[in-house]
């Protein structure tokens, strides 16, 4: 790549993500499925991908390298939301609440987890389209994300979740913009 006639070495690999530019959408695991999706305003959301790697010496020296066990991913999420659309089932458009719990409007929505003997799941879809002229279009898919905290701040309005997804890495698609 170069730049005026001087070589480049780098290219930037990763845009900073606005989630005032992003939607949240929380799915099940049905045909068709089930979702919600969550206009985001200020927030953040952070996942961290893990590996295990165990070393073996021979007397005192480096000698193997092997993968140990798989690690499941991280996921925390802090976010003010704007507003919910969904599919309006009998009992209306279920809440964050509703989908992570599947309690209330989510009751019927069905595990993600394609194993029914596990805790009910949800695939978490971030959608981000950037509101400049230039920059990809992102989806980032945390699959099989089971909330284990859920925090509310009524003063500021904001919901916090954390957990886990059953998966080792998130799956990022980018696209031109159109």
């Amino acid at each position: 790549m170069r730049l005026n006639g001087i070589g480049v070495v780098w290219a930037p690999a990763y845009a900073q993500i606005d989630l005032k530019n992003a939607t949240l959408t929380m799915q099940d695991g049905a045909t068709p499925a089930n979702s919600i999706t969550v206009k985001l305003g200020a927030g953040n959301l952070t996942y961290s991908e893990k590996k295990t790697i165990e070393y073996t010496l021979d007397r005192g020296a480096l000698d193997e390298v092997r993968e140990g066990d798989e690690v499941p991913m991280d996921v925390t999420l802090d976010f003010v939301w704007e507003y919910i659309a969904g599919t309006t089932g009998t009992a209306g458009i279920p809440t964050v609440e509703d989908a992570l719990k599947n309690i209330g409007a989510a009751v019927d929505w069905v595990s993600s987890d394609s194993d029914t003997c596990r805790p009910f799941s949800v695939d978490l879809i971030v959608s981000y389209v950037p509101d400049c002229a230039s920059g990809d279009n992102e989806v980032i898919t945390l699959p099989d994300f089971r909330y284990e905290s859920l925090d509310h701040d009524l003063r500021a309005g904001t919901v916090s979740v954390s957990g886990k997804c059953n998966a080792k890495e998130a799956t990022v698609v980018r696209s031109a913009k159109t």
